[in-house]
């Protein structure tokens, strides 16, 4: 067997591929649509690396793997990107019948493809030379499933946009997903759907010798290492959040209001109008649950102009519009950290429902209100 470095770290993906496939499929609290998909994503990129690997490191002839081993999944991978976009933001949604008919092309190649094996094991039709009608299905399914993939992760795309838009207006009762990562992972899966597509091209049709693959065999042994963590990562992230909004959905609790008489910025000690106004949209409409709130979007809802707002906060409160809008996220974070209902779930899921818009920021403002980082101040509270 022949092995170099390029080898061993395709292999070292393929195998964390399938351990990470098995300890998904086998573990309950990962038993969603969207993780379904993902399981199938990383399955069928380790599988399709395991085929092309097997002949370069010299296990079998690359003709072998063709005529007993090889399927065509590449026409499958952008169908399950599609669906596990799908269902991570949206999951609840039903499949279409439209969307069932994503499948037919795999559907179409894989039957052929056995249809020709079936004729290779019985003798039929000899592996080399190989016969010109298979030839023809595999450089088809090549082809094929590199314009299929850039025109489904197009669409997957603009369903993405479309989420953002919808998800620009806030409402409590809903958990508005964090679809950065998901963007930078389909960029990602763009620029090596077009490396491939210029492998193939010069593989099929410029015949300036065989191409190297390894390029696009190490992107997708990295693709499967980042797809396993941060995939799961950011699923546990938003199930813990909505079992924190069940919770207080359930529970009926409103901690701001419950510590309104304790708050710095209390009403009561101001009379202002429009801090009134102000206070009355944080409290009762909790609008700095919303990570994407703005001076803007807050003095427009008060008839007022955003730098009279933020001067009138300044004089009233002694204190800056970031400031204070983070000291409600702040005390909303606190309750949670101190209730111990809340020890199961993760801190970013925490600071995330309280209104914070990532981990960094979450733990920079926490610990420069408090002193303390927001899981110490957890764990000494639970001593407490």
């Amino acid at each position: 067997m022949d092995f170099n470095v390029y080898n061993i770290l395709i292999i070292a993906g393929i195998i964390q591929g399938f351990i990470f496939t098995g300890v998904v499929l086998f573990n309950k609290k990962y038993h969603a649509k969207s993780t379904y998909f993902l399981v199938a994503l990383i399955f069928v990129y380790s599988i399709g690396n395991l085929m092309y690997i097997l002949p370069d490191i010299g296990v079998m002839p690359l003709l072998t793997m063709y005529a007993y081993y090889f399927l065509p999944l590449a026409s499958i991978i952008p169908v399950i990107i599609y669906f596990y976009v799908i269902f991570f933001l949206y999951p609840s949604k039903k499949i279409t019948f439209i969307e069932k008919l994503l499948f037919v092309p795999f559907t179409i190649f894989l039957a052929l493809t056995l249809f020709y094996r079936l004729k290779i094991i019985l003798g039929h039709i000899e592996i080399s030379p190989v016969n010109p009608r298979f030839k023809l299905v595999v450089l088809t399914n090549e082809v094929f499933s590199v314009l299929y993939s850039i025109a489904l992760l197009s669409i997957v795309f603009i369903k993405i946009n479309k989420y953002e838009k919808q998800s620009k207006v806030f409402d409590k009762k809903i958990i508005r997903l964090d679809v950065k990562w998901l963007k930078n992972t389909l960029y990602f899966i763009f620029f090596f759907t077009f490396v491939w597509a210029y492998l193939t091209i010069q593989n099929i049709f410029l015949k300036q010798g065989e191409a190297n693959f390894y390029v696009l065999w190490i992107g997708v042994a990295y693709l499967i290492y980042w797809l396993g963590h941060i995939g799961i990562y950011k699923y546990g992230i938003v199930t813990d959040r909505k079992k924190i909004r069940k919770y207080l959905n359930d529970t009926g609790s409103n901690f701001q209001e419950e510590n309104n008489n304790n708050s710095s910025y209390s009403s009561s000690k101001h009379t202002n109008e429009y801090i009134e106004a102000l206070e009355k949209l944080l409290l009762h409409d909790k609008i700095y649950l919303d990570s994407n709130l703005t001076l803007d979007s807050v003095a427009s809802h008060l008839n007022l102009s955003p730098s009279y707002l933020s001067r009138i906060i300044h004089n009233e409160l002694n204190t800056s519009f970031p400031d204070y809008l983070n000291s409600f996220r702040i005390e909303e974070a606190k309750q949670y950290l101190k209730n111990p209902d809340f020890a199961k779930y993760t801190i970013v899921s925490i600071g995330l429902e309280a209104g914070f818009n990532s981990k960094s920021s979450f733990y920079n403002v926490f610990k420069k209100a408090t002193g303390k980082t927001p899981l110490a101040y957890q764990k000494d509270r639970a001593v407490a």
